[in-house]
């Protein structure tokens, strides 16, 4: 039976509030997400525009899905 190390990721245990829209900040917090970091994106009540771009990834935008892939999101009106 093969043993498997869980290698630690470089930011794990460490939390980013992303206040975001458009690519450049998303794209951004979606690596530090992939670094281990965890990712709490802040929406607005009617959500971020690009949840409506389509509804290609199991009826999400596939936009929004590549870009906020790991990340946890909350509502803040």
């Amino acid at each position: 039976m093969k043993t498997r190390c869980r290698m630690q990721k470089s930011l794990e245990g460490i939390t980013v509030v992303a206040v975001e829209q458009a690519v450049a900040a998303p794209y951004a917090s979606s690596r530090l997400a992939d670094a281990g970091a965890r990712v709490i994106k802040i929406e607005r009540p009617e959500g971020d525009f690009a949840r409506s771009y389509d509804k290609l990834v199991r009826g999400q935008s596939a936009y929004f899905v590549w870009l906020n892939r790991g990340k946890e999101s909350v509502c803040l009106d």
